[in-house]
């Protein structure tokens, strides 16, 4: 049983690998077709973990397991309970696959040394993520590796194979920090540690091609982190060493500072970028004011999972045009969708982690090292950089979203991991307990749910995804055909039913003036029930509306502008098509009402 035990977890790292690649490689899971095929692999390690479920390792705190749990327990209700179905999906998705990988780092992958090997591996990948982004940086092409995977436009801003550049900042930043405490502080041979501290270097020469200032910020806290505990831990040593390290320290901090700056400076474009942040700035600052006002709304328990897309429009400034899809900082975003309470068990579960981290650091370090004499130690290479990590997720946290991409969660999830059990082995591992056997046998029970799910959902999103991209290379028979197979097994993606819907009514004007009228009341259809599974988006409301004009329902279309401009009441976009409506209306001698020529028409 021991063997199939070590075989089992032998395989669940390969497969932890493939998930955290595969996930990344796939723009980052932005969408959930791109993110289930990683969650399917999550929920095959959560199975094999039944063979390890008895197995003596290092135990995580409880405090630490049951933050978590109660902490993304409530996500997941919430979410579950939240007005839109399909758009929450996302977060309970990446949450579940969270979950499993945290569950499954902390609770059985506790040997350092595999989980050094998970992130030499994602070094190795990192290397070709930020070639991508050479190659962005100098053609300022928008190039992808993979073809069928776009990136929107950021012109010389290197995303890698994420279609952020501020996603990519957020990952590099990350596993630089981690290579550099592997190189400082691990017990591998110097030829690897060469290759790793090559990798670091080529992680913060990607930070610095992303352009991203928020990553800027938190790769220097992340550094600053990591010199102090190293600094904390080395005092334990010897005096002499404390301060030969620790010039040696300001002498490489300086230099990587200089360097840094020199290579901004050689750049136009990244010099341009940020010397102009405070430019950006009153952007930011309205995407946060209308999170604040979406929180006011339920201040309890959240507006529910995905509704700052619709809440942010609402709320939106006249400056603000762009569609408001996320908040840019991570914990307005939770507060404005979650609630109070939602913010309250995250400072709980963030607090158990850090409490657990710095009483661990002290006994991986600066204990072991004042009475064992010994500086090199997998342990604390590892436990160093997920503190540092996670110091530069708090700071990157205030302005960007990158908790909300599903590859940076299951990064963060590893990182959580290993704060809640360092995985330090002992003479005599003690005995699973009852408390232990239940938090590990969450796995499994996660796992089935999750791999009947993705099994569930992918051949949806699969035609899904084939039926928008037809649709945008005016494709309208293919959009058609895909978006149908898709609607037989998900009835509940709206997004199903505007493709179709669009496709048809492409067709509509080659058609007899008969056929015509059929075709766009068939449209109206499709778009009725695409409005019912999201009441509040224009993204469907505005083309049905022009649909009814089309046929010439002129009042039904009314309401239904009436709707979305109660939820979008300061969209230029939005003014424009109404404006167009009511000239269709009068142009086929409609009565149009007096109130809908005057502004006390436009809801508040």
């Amino acid at each position: 049983m021991a063997s199939l035990s070590r075989g089992t977890e032998f395989i669940s790292a390969f497969l932890l690998a493939a998930a955290l690649a595969l996930i990344q490689v796939l723009i980052g899971g932005t969408r959930l077709l791109f993110s289930l095929p990683s969650y399917g692999l999550l929920a095959v390690i959560a199975l094999l973990s039944i063979f390890s479920l008895r197995r003596a390792k290092p135990h995580a705190p409880q405090i630490c397991l049951a933050s978590a749990a109660l902490f993304f327990g409530y996500v997941l209700a919430r979410a579950i309970l939240s007005p839109v179905d399909y758009i929450a999906r996302s977060d309970i998705y990446s949450v579940l696959g969270g979950l499993v990988l945290y569950f499954f780092v902390a609770c059985i992958f506790t040997q350092a040394k595999r989980r050094m090997w998970v992130i030499f591996f994602l070094l190795t990948l990192a290397l070709v993520h930020v070639l991508i982004g050479a190659i962005q940086f100098r053609n300022g092409n928008n190039f992808m590796l993979i073809p069928f995977l776009q990136r929107y436009n950021y012109e010389r801003r290197a995303s890698g194979f994420y279609v952020c550049p501020n996603h990519l900042a957020g990952l590099l930043e990350v596993l630089g920090i981690f290579a550099l405490s592997m190189v400082c502080w691990s017990r591998w041979p110097t030829w690897a540690k060469l290759l790793i501290g090559y990798a670091a270097g080529v992680c913060y020469l990607g930070v610095a091609l992303t352009g991203s200032r928020g990553g800027y910020l938190s790769a220097a806290m992340s550094l600053v982190v990591f010199g102090l505990l190293s600094l904390i831990t080395l005092r334990q040593a010897s005096a002499r060493l404390f301060w030969s390290f620790g010039v040696v320290a300001l002498i490489a901090a300086v230099s990587i500072g200089a360097a840094s700056v020199f290579l901004i400076h050689k750049s136009p474009y990244l010099t341009n970028r940020t010397q102009n942040a405070f430019d950006t700035a009153p952007v930011r600052i309205d995407l946060w004011r209308a999170a604040v006002e979406e929180w006011k709304v339920q201040p309890w328990i959240g507006t529910g999972s995905g509704t700052y897309l619709y809440y942010g429009r609402m709320f939106r400034t006249p400056r603000m045009q762009q569609d408001p899809i996320n908040v840019h900082n991570d914990y307005l975003h939770l507060l404005a969708e979650y609630g109070l309470i939602g913010g309250a068990l995250f400072v709980l579960f963030l607090a158990a982690h850090l409490h657990a981290g710095w009483k661990n650091f002290q006994r991986l370090g600066p204990k072991r090292v004042a009475v064992a004499h010994n500086l090199l130690s997998n342990g604390l290479a590892l436990y160093l950089g997920a503190l540092a990590a996670v110091a530069a997720y708090m700071v990157h946290s205030f302005v960007d979203f990158n908790l909300h991409i599903p590859a940076n969660v299951l990064l963060l999830a590893f990182v959580f991991g290993v704060l809640a059990n360092p995985g330090t082995q002992r003479e005599i591992e003690p005995a699973v307990s009852m408390s232990i056997l239940a938090w590990r046998a969450c796995l499994p029970v996660i796992g089935a749910i999750l791999i009947v799910q993705c099994v569930r959902l992918l051949p949806g999103e699969y035609y899904a995804e084939r039926a928008r991209v037809a649709q945008r290379n005016n494709h309208p028979e293919e959009a058609i055909a895909f978006a149908t197979r898709g609607l037989r097994t998900e009835r509940a993606n709206p997004s199903l039913y505007q493709y179709l819907a669009s496709a048809e009514l492409t067709q509509c004007d080659s058609l007899d003036a008969t056929a015509r009228a059929a075709c766009y009341e068939k449209g109206i259809e499709l778009f009725e029930k695409a409005r019912e599974l999201a009441p509040q988006d224009r993204t469907f409301l505005v083309p049905l509306a022009f649909t009814y004009d089309l046929v010439g329902r002129f009042a039904e279309a009314e309401w239904i502008y009436y709707e979305a401009r109660r939820w979008d009441p300061r969209s230029t976009y939005l003014d424009e098509s109404y404006k167009y409506h009511l000239i269709q209306w009068e142009r086929n001698g409609g009565a149009i009402p007096p109130a809908a020529s005057s502004e006390e028409a436009k809801p508040k």
